[in-house]
């Protein structure tokens, strides 16, 4: 399933680009998520930690850096990780590009090819996407708060998705009645 997202951020693209490839530094923008350890051939090890309602999954697994362009500000990532308790698995490999934004910021545009297997993946394509955007958009602006020297992200124990669910359904439901509210 291919996943796509685009951000804006009031930072120079140079810097965003360099933030997108720090998992260390990154990995504060995303609440839930923990940078637990460096291998020798330079991927990390990581782990999220999503709530769905009352359900609580944690997923654990690598992430590495397979490809980068610093002159074109491209890169390419795996994630690959494995619920911590139960059978899921998720693996994406996720394409991304800083371009020159709005007023000296960056656009940033990922593409994630994903492959989810177990309770996440009965959730269906377009609440998954739905849910996605949602948090890529949270994740932006705590990126931009790092790099403009504003409030520090927001951590958290957990990506807590019932809100970004409830959002979720009732942006599904203004489209389906016509509200444009």
């Amino acid at each position: 399933m291919l996943i796509e997202n685009q951000f804006d951020v009031a930072a120079k693209p140079a810097e965003v680009y360099a933030l997108m490839l720090d998992p260390e530094r990154v990995v504060t923008c995303l609440a839930g998520a923990e940078v637990t350890g460096r291998n020798d051939d330079g991927s990390y090890n990581a782990q999220v930690t999503v709530k769905l309602g009352p359900v609580k999954m944690t997923y654990k697994g690598t992430v590495s850096i397979v490809e980068s362009d610093p002159e074109a500000r491209t890169a390419t990532m795996l994630a690959k990780g494995a619920e911590a308790r139960g059978q899921g698995t998720a693996q994406a490999t996720l394409n991304m590009a800083v371009t020159d934004g709005a007023d000296g910021g960056s656009h940033v545009t990922v593409a994630a090819d994903m492959l989810v297997t177990g309770r996440v993946a009965q959730m269906g394509r377009g609440v998954m996407q739905d849910v996605a955007r949602r948090m890529i958009g949270q994740m932006a602006q705590n990126m931009e708060a790092l790099l403009t020297g504003g409030a520090a992200p927001e951590g958290g124990d957990s990506v807590s998705a019932t809100s970004l669910l409830g959002s979720v359904v009732a942006d599904r439901t203004k489209r389906l009645f016509g509200s444009k509210e």
